[in-house]
């Protein structure tokens, strides 16, 4: 009885970390538009990213995405639907940050 628990571990153990290893494996991340201010610089277009100057959402995911973008000196966060690959924000000074919330279609 002990060794069929014992060995019922093991497998649960190596099937955990094989499945951790092929999620680790798996990431989404594109490369950024070519000719895009992030591609001339080698920056990975998903997410929030600043150039020296400017703000940018890289969309890598599939269909259209709402985020939430946070302007600095500004009470409330705005949204914005926007479509895959790079959508530029704004000015380093102007935004703080921006995260998907959700899906979105556009209007």
């Amino acid at each position: 009885m002990q060794r069929n628990a014992n060995r019922l571990r093991l497998v649960a153990a190596a099937f955990s970390a094989a499945l951790l290893a092929g999620t680790a494996l798996s990431g989404s991340a594109h490369a950024a538009p070519e000719g895009s201010p992030a591609a001339e610089k080698g920056v990975r277009a998903c997410g929030y990213y600043e150039t020296q100057t400017d703000s940018y959402y890289g969309h890598c995911g599939s269909g259209w995405v709402m985020i939430q973008v946070d302007i600095d000196w500004w009470p409330t966060d705005i949204k914005r639907c926007v479509p895959l690959g790079e959508t530029h924000l704004g000015t380093t000074d102007e935004i703080d940050n921006a995260w998907a919330i959700g899906a979105c279609s556009p209007s």
